[in-house]
């Protein structure tokens, strides 16, 4: 049994690694923020609750003293309203510095220190910069945009210089579009389709740009019977919009997989669920459990966003779960309030 440090305890990542962590044995020392209204998640589990802020230096100092390993989830994706982008920084990069220079002293003595980044480092999508190669590997030119993948590039680039400045075992895990039980629901629908070709018409650079883009956008809201129908979209050719995100339970597996496999130390992992997903097949399941047809539409675009998770899978033994009937019946059953194998958002 090993004593596991988990960042962001609270998060939908962050709660699905400390409950897989607890059902296989480990130890876990969970950091909470103060006032946290999400600690209740960690109700369940007999664990160390630390309540803290990554900020406070002499805090990080003193959770990482005595554990065998760490993983830090804790992030912001963007900031709250009424947070400015200074406040946004310090959470996400001074925070991860702090971290990063309490686990110098223990080098010698940790098994390994998982960084959960994002594939926002990469253009992933096509609804923005387009990517130079799909599917998307680890390999792939870093390009990022916005200020949350900028500053989650700032933290890959601090991760690599400890590990190569003081000899910290490190492993970073990249996910996609991650979501936890029924957030799922929201992405295969008209108004989520609408708006990729609607945000997409104010950026030429896009891979799915039109310029009728915002006409279009609003003739499927206008002709689906409402917006939160199932979208079976191709494009013109009958090419399928693509989609493989991350399941929180997928990749809190792939964090398990680091701490367990010598092979992730100095390696980045893409942590997508275990084949992207067509838009049209997800919306016939969906309707096919639900009675909800699904919206048919042909657009003069193809969204693909491909996160290729074969290096996972090769050199740590990453075995994804998480189907598409299991992803969605989850959902569901969480959308209901009934039991589910995971920890939602």
């Amino acid at each position: 049994m090993s004593k596991i440090l988990v960042t962001g305890a609270t998060g939908r990542l962050g709660a699905n690694v400390v409950k897989q962590l607890v059902e296989r044995g480990d130890d876990v020392r969970a950091l909470i923020l103060p006032d946290d209204p999400k600690k209740f998640k960690l109700d369940p589990f007999d664990i160390e609750k630390i309540e803290g802020d990554l900020r406070d230096a002499a805090l990080c100092c003193s959770i990482v003293d005595g554990v065998d390993a760490v993983v830090h989830t804790a992030n912001i994706l963007g900031p709250p309203r009424g947070m400015d982008n200074q406040t946004f920084y310090e959470i996400n990069v001074t925070g991860t510095y702090n971290l990063f220079e309490a686990a110098v002293p223990f080098a010698d003595k940790l098994h390994l220190f998982v960084h959960v980044s994002t594939d926002a480092v990469y253009p992933m999508g096509n609804q923005h910069i387009p990517p130079c190669y799909q599917p998307i590997n680890e390999i792939h030119p870093k390009r990022p945009r916005g200020l949350y993948g900028t500053l989650k590039y700032i933290n890959e680039a601090m991760a690599e210089g400890y590990m190569n400045g003081h000899d910290l075992q490190l492993s970073i895990i990249r996910p996609s579009g991650m979501f936890a039980g029924k957030e799922v629901l929201g992405r295969w629908n008209v108004q989520f389709v609408a708006g990729r070709i609607r945000e997409a018409a104010n950026r030429p650079e896009s891979g799915i740009y039109h310029p009728d883009g915002a006409a279009i956008a609003q003739d499927m809201l206008d002709r689906a019977e409402r917006p939160d129908q199932p979208c079976a979209v191709t494009d013109r050719e009958g090419r399928p919009w693509m989609w493989s995100p991350s399941d929180a339970r997928d990749t809190a597996r792939v964090c398990i997989c680091a701490l367990d496999h010598p092979a992730a130390v100095g390696e980045a992992f893409n942590a997508p669920i275990y084949r992207p997903l067509a838009f049209p097949e997800v919306a016939d399941y969906l309707a096919e459990i639900t009675g909800v047809p699904p919206f048919a539409v042909e657009v003069p675009m193809q969204w693909i966003y491909w996160s290729d998770n074969s290096k996972a899978r090769t050199l740590i033994g990453y075995e994804p779960q998480c189907t598409l009937e299991n992803i969605f019946d989850t959902a569901l059953a969480d959308q209901a309030g009934e039991p589910a194998d995971v920890i939602s958002a």
